[in-house]
């Protein structure tokens, strides 16, 4: 049976959508957590139980379990009442763009194909017996071989009865005069899967010894992005929230080796360095974040370049290397997993590691060779939020430099800002506790009904919102926020809304009539002495002008105004 949205809205809960995706703390009757959709280190994005939604007081980003979908994995409306649905086994009446849905299909027909490729060829098989893999870790990673015959993937593609084009349109399937074949063919194949069990495209290696490249991606597409993408979150975030802690290495077989040695908390990067959009998604998960990455000097370098950005993002940046000459893969291969556990127990701040790295150097022996290490770690420093941090890194620079910490007293102090313009306080208080006692008593939008209060509300978002709401009233419509924001097609007034919702103007039961009224009163006596302050102006102007007749009539309506003002306002 298909359901409403109204429906499905009422059988999912907002919580356990978004604590999927943000670590979420109790606060009072509502949760609390860093936002996703931007950088803050205080917490401001807000869910409530009990109204079904939530709202960032600092970006204004807010709406119901749908909206965050929508936003957080950059869904269609429609696609995200799929998605939901998927995830809680409820079909939804619906109408819209299905070619993202389209793609995750044909992806995942695609990674069954391969995965029955790799069991019927052994040459891939004993590949990844070479490497460690075990079958099971292959079935757990879904890892797969791309078959050199098009005779084969022809077959295939037929049998799925999805359409050629929407395979083609994916990139991995592609077409060569008239024949399809696929970008993988003779690789081994691994399916990169999102956070909801969906698989958005696939890395390749080559099984040939100077094969190149040695590893292709599928191309980005409006499923798949590299830079925001990342390698085994599907299997590893569980791990991740249970020890609050994340590794980052770079490399597909990286990560399968690690997670077989039993260091399960760890993504790997798609062929980039670690990016901002990366860590975004990471911080969701934990506030503790590893890179384990080669000790040459450009995995040094890479690793410095996330100072400023851990900084910026309240991240506590470490850092593990690898003896020389290892990668994770090989790490494991040759020393077991207990090596494993031993190297990760030598885990340091990033900026500590750089100071190790460089002290025992014999540039450092130079002038010049200060001057280029302090000139390099300088904006690192300054970058450091926390005061007396960043006052301990200068004085271990003044230790390891010989140059007295006074020298530094420019260093710049950072205050703690969340990059984005906070709400409109003008545009605030009275109009949320308004609009939050017109929700929480949809009766009172009644006292609207014959009045001219709608045409003294001088804010446009205001009186449109109200305008809004006393219709809804009317035509007998549910007025609840999770329900009322999805007939809003102003970003504007979603955020009115929310931003009443999580006002605490409602406190006793007779509050939101007292609210009502008094603003009624307000906007009144603020629409009248404005009235009399123009007809004065005028007034003004006809008697300059010597108009008797207009400077009678004007007067006249002087009058009327000054009377109601007095009889209702004084």
């Amino acid at each position: 049976m298909k359901v409403s949205v109204d429906e499905l809205l009422q059988r999912v809960n907002i919580i356990d959508v978004i604590s999927q995706h943000v670590k979420l703390r109790k606060a009072g009757k509502d949760y609390m957590g860093l936002c996703p959709f931007h950088k803050e280190k205080t917490p401001s994005f807000t869910v409530s139980v009990e109204k079904q939604i939530f709202y960032c007081f600092g970006c204004r980003e807010g709406g119901n379990a749908i909206n965050f979908i929508m936003k957080y994995e950059n869904l269609t409306f429609v696609e995200a009442l799929e998605h939901l649905g998927r995830q809680y086994g409820i079909e939804v009446e619906r109408k819209g763009d299905r070619r993202k849905a389209g793609h995750y299909d044909a992806l995942g027909r695609l990674c069954e194909y391969y995965q029955k490729g790799l069991k019927r060829t052994s040459l891939a098989l004993e590949y990844l017996a070479r490497r460690g893999i075990s079958r099971e870790i292959a079935d757990e990673f879904r890892l797969g071989y791309s078959v050199r015959s098009r005779g084969t993937l022809k077959a295939f593609l037929k049998a799925t009865e999805i359409p050629a084009d929407v395979f083609l349109s994916t990139g991995v399937v592609r077409m060569k005069e008239t024949d399809l074949y696929d970008m993988f063919g003779g690789r081994i194949v691994i399916p990169i899967i999102d956070v909801n069990k969906r698989v958005i495209g696939f890395g390749g290696r080559t099984l040939e010894k100077d094969g190149i490249p040695k590893y292709v991606n599928s191309p980005e597409s409006s499923v798949f992005s590299k830079r925001t993408s990342l390698f085994g979150i599907d299997r590893t975030k569980k791990h991740i929230t249970n020890r609050d802690e994340v590794y980052i290495v770079e490399g597909y077989f990286d990560l399968i080796a690690l997670y077989g040695a039993g260091l399960t908390n760890v993504v790997s990067t798609l062929g980039t360095s670690v990016t901002e959009g990366q860590i975004m998604k990471l911080r969701n998960y934990t506030e503790n974040i590893t890179l384990m990455l080669d000790g040459d000097e450009a995995g040094i370098k890479s690793a410095l370049r996330l100072i400023g950005l851990f900084a910026e993002m309240d991240v506590n940046g470490n850092m593990v290397v690898l003896p020389e000459g290892h990668d994770p893969d090989s790490f494991v291969r040759e020393k077991g997993a207990r090596a494993v556990a031993e190297v990760t127990k030598g885990k340091k701040p990033i900026l500590d590691f750089y100071f190790d790295h460089y002290a025992g150097r014999e540039k450092m022996a130079t002038l010049r060779g200060k001057q280029a290490f302090i000139m390099q770690v300088m904006p690192h420093i300054e970058a450091i939020r926390d005061r007396v941090k960043r006052r301990l890194y200068v004085k271990r620079l003044s230790e390891l430099t010989g140059v007295e910490e006074e020298h530094f007293a420019g260093t710049r102090t950072y205050e703690v800002r969340d990059g984005v313009p906070r709400a409109n306080a003008a545009k605030g208080m009275i109009e949320r506790k308004v609009i939050n006692a017109c929700m929480a008593r949809p009766e009172l939008l009644g006292f609207f009904k014959g009045k001219e209060v709608l045409c003294y509300i001088r804010d446009d978002d205001v009186r449109e919102l109200i305008t809004r709401m006393v219709t809804c009233f009317e035509q007998g419509k549910n007025l609840d926020v999770k329900n009322f924001i999805e007939t809003l097609d102003k970003e504007d007034l979603k955020g009115l809304v929310l931003d009443a919702a999580f006002d605490e103007a409602g406190a006793g039961p007779d509050e939101p009539e007292k609210v009502l009224l008094d603003y009624f009163r307000h906007i009144e006596r603020q629409f009248f002495r404005e009235k009399s302050k123009k007809i004065t102006e005028k007034l003004a102007e006809a008697e300059r002008s010597g108009d008797a007749a207009a400077v009678t009539e004007l007067l006249e309506q002087k009058r009327q105004v000054l009377t109601h003002i007095k009889n209702n306002f004084l």
